[in-house]
């Protein structure tokens, strides 16, 4: 969701800078180093369009060919690997040697397909917030979040609803 809301689409600006990928990708698990090529930055900001192309799509059956061509393309084969400075089992969607946006895109690809088959897609929504497009996944215990933040978007929502109230209550 974080790649997705750095697009001039979620975010009126596009936020997307190199520096932004290796905190985007430890965000996710990857914790391999972008090079930082201009190519690298170009393929990122096409798998974030893809990426929001899922997001939007009607349906889960629209969903799967997207995903599995995010596999197909990334050379995705998960494998259990350990490593010295992380000796814990842990999953690797492409081989090690991969390029950056492909580690990107096996995770995410992963991570879409696991949302769906696991009945949880409904979580992935828009913000409820007027002039706010901001993408994000509800992690509420009870699937009813509304708002990208509570603490900026809530909380606007909010006191915007509280002043048309009060501004009503006067008009009477």
């Amino acid at each position: 969701m974080a790649l997705v809301n750095t697009s001039a689409v979620r975010g009126g600006v596009d936020t997307l800078e190199d520096a932004d990928l290796l905190d985007i990708g430890q965000g996710v698990g990857v914790y391999y180093r972008p090079e930082g090529t201009r190519a690298e930055l170009l393929a990122i900001r096409m798998l974030r369009d893809r990426l929001d192309q899922i997001i939007g799509a009607s349906d889960d059956s629209a969903r799967f060919p997207m995903i599995n061509e995010l596999f197909y393309s990334a050379s995705a084969i998960p494998q259990i690997v350990t490593h010295p400075e992380t000796p814990t089992p842990h999953f690797h969607y492409t081989l090690e040697d991969a390029p950056y946006v492909d580690h990107i895109k096996g995770i995410t690809a992963y991570a879409f397909a696991r949302l769906i088959i696991m009945g949880e897609w409904e979580r992935v929504r828009t913000c409820a917030r007027e002039n706010c497009n901001r993408v994000f996944f509800d992690t509420s215990r009870n699937g009813k979040r509304l708002y990208c933040n509570s603490q900026t978007c809530g909380n606007r929502e909010h006191a915007a609803r509280y002043r048309d109230r009060r501004a009503a209550e006067n008009d009477r």
